[in-house]
């Protein structure tokens, strides 16, 4: 049987929505070695699973989105409440 080096994380963050996405930024700011794991195929959190028609934010932009300059300036939102297709493409974008 060939024996398994288990892997060597400092912190498992849990959730790929705007909480973990920034979590693991900041702990990865710090020098730790992390990683992050979440049920859905791809970043976003509750916006993974909410894919309704009509389906988008409550608050406008710029309070929903996440407050690293080098976001700001690397994305620029289609109106001040985005739908949930425009909020998948901003994960995808931050994660990339």
């Amino acid at each position: 049987m060939t024996e398994r080096t288990p892997p060597d994380y400092d912190a498992v963050v849990v959730g790929a929505g705007f909480s973990g996405i920034y979590l693991l930024h900041k702990l990865r700011e710090a020098g730790f070695n992390v990683v992050l794991v979440d049920a859905a195929a791809e970043p976003g959190g509750i916006w993974y699973w909410n894919r309704y028609p009509g389906a988008r934010v409550d608050s406008q932009v710029p309070l929903y989105e996440f407050s690293l300059p080098e976001l700001w300036r690397s994305w620029s939102w289609s109106e001040r409440f985005p739908g949930w297709e425009e909020l998948r493409a901003y994960f995808r974008h931050v994660c990339d």
